[in-house]
């Protein structure tokens, strides 16, 4: 057996994805990772073009291959950031349960004699059993943190206990972290945002620039001028350089504009203890909350927003009411079995505001829906859910004088309804000194 055979006979038994592709993208070879997960052997797609074959990866796929092969580097997709590649499905090991592979993607350049590139490698690992090991670690680090939290409010005297259960597992974390975290984000997210915008008006400048020497070039009688232009375009596929800068520099500054909004949800968050009385735009509370709890929500269900036109303020305690969106929505999010729905209506009228959020998940059981709102009361496994974010947006609720209903179908799905009154500052004020009066003298 030749060198040439031997090395082929083992790349094509490797434990990882082996595939390699031409300039045109189209398939040289790939080995028995790739036929074997997808029922198609090397003979059956031997010329295909790589992108037809994936199309819902192709915009990805096309960037990277372009990439090496234009700068002759490496070019790496690891699960963490891009879990999912190819549609290859990997068995655990013990159970044999099916799911996604999680796969960290290479691509390396492939020099011919004269050094160029007209080829690249792909290799795909499977990292399914590293991304499970992550986040079941993820898991019970968060199941502990929960058990901590459990702990400490069984073990806080009652008159603490209101204080502590304005925080639910999540934003206690938050509530800790958010105001360091928000302080050292902020500084540097804001001076690469503003030299992301500099560098943006640099560019294109420059690009005009380059625009008009090539007309200048064209214009003069020089056709060694030209070859020279024309090879160094080719060369250095320019063409495609000056096409993509605009749009990677859209792609950064859109990702430091989301930074710096999340990073505001946390400041904002890291109040969430404040009973300050203020008149608040309820929507953009709603808005702040989903942005906080976005990783909660963005693998489980679509959200649609169904907001009032000209909603007026509302004087209330906005991050009181954070907390019982909060509350709702991550208990929405958490009654879905697979990826569904998530509606939240926000209308009003001269006495009241009304915020209804619905969810398309299992819904609550008949014999369960008179005690929700019981402190404790919880369907949820031990080290899962105290039982008490309802109660506590329920006492929330009262406090501003509203209410809270609740309407479920098992599944078909649940129905939260607030109904807020539009209270005037002076109308607050005298309920809250009432209730001052009413606790100093023992009556509440």
């Amino acid at each position: 057996m030749d060198r040439q055979q031997l090395f082929e006979d083992v790349v094509s038994q490797l434990a990882i994805g082996v595939c390699i592709v031409d300039s045109g993208y189209n398939l040289v070879y790939w080995n028995n990772f790739f036929a074997d997960r997808l029922q198609m052997p090397m003979a059956d797609v031997e010329g295909k073009s790589l992108l037809e074959l994936f199309p819902d990866q192709a915009t990805f796929l096309k960037r990277k291959l372009q990439s090496v092969f234009v700068l002759k580097n490496a070019s790496f997709s690891y699960w963490e950031q891009r879990p999912v590649v190819f549609q290859f499905k990997s068995s655990r090991p013990i159970t044999g349960e099916e799911c996604q592979m999680y796969q960290n993607v290479e691509i390396y350049p492939i020099f011919n004699t004269d050094n160029a590139v007209d080829r690249v490698c792909i290799t795909v690992y499977d990292m399914t059993v590293t991304a499970s090991y992550h986040q079941q670690l993820t898991r019970l680090t968060q199941q502990l943190e929960a058990e901590k939290q459990q702990q400490q409010v069984l073990i806080n005297k009652l008159e603490e206990a209101h204080n502590q259960l304005l925080q639910s597992e999540k934003m206690a974390a938050i509530g800790q972290l958010a105001a360091g975290v928000a302080h050292e984000i902020n500084n540097p997210v804001g001076f690469i945002f503003s030299n992301l915008q500099s560098l943006q008006d640099y560019l294109s400048r420059m690009l005009k620039y380059v625009d008009l020497l090539s007309k200048i070039v064209d214009k003069v009688p020089q056709p060694t001028l030209h070859q020279l232009k024309a090879d160094y375009v080719q060369r250095n596929q320019l063409a495609m350089v000056l096409a993509d800068c605009p749009d990677l520099l859209n792609e950064s500054l859109d990702g430091a504009e989301r930074v710096m909004a999340i990073v505001k949800s946390l400041k904002e968050f890291s109040h969430v203890d404040s009973k300050e009385w203020s008149a608040a735009d309820i929507t953009s509370g709603i808005e702040s909350t989903l942005r906080v709890i976005n990783n909660e929500l963005k693998y489980k269900a679509e959200v649609v927003r169904h907001y009032a036109a000209d909603l007026p303020a509302l004087y209330c305690q906005p991050m009181q009411l954070n907390q019982v969106f909060m509350n709702l929505l991550v208990n929405a999010a958490q009654a879905m079995d697979s990826f569904g729905r998530i509606e939240i209506d926000v209308a009003f009228d001269e006495q009241k505001m009304v915020v209804k959020i619905r969810d398309s998940g299992k819904g609550i059981a008949p014999e369960h829906m008179k005690r929700i709102f019981e402190p404790f009361f919880t369907t949820k496994p031990v080290g899962q859910g105290t039982g008490l974010g309802l109660s506590l947006s329920y006492t929330i609720i009262r406090r501003h004088k509203g209410s809270i209903n609740v309407e479920s179908t098992p599944g078909v799905g649940t129905c939260f309804i607030i109904e807020l009154p539009r209270r005037s500052e002076l109308e607050v004020q005298q309920d809250e000194a009432s209730l001052a009066a009413a606790s100093q003298h023992g009556v509440l």
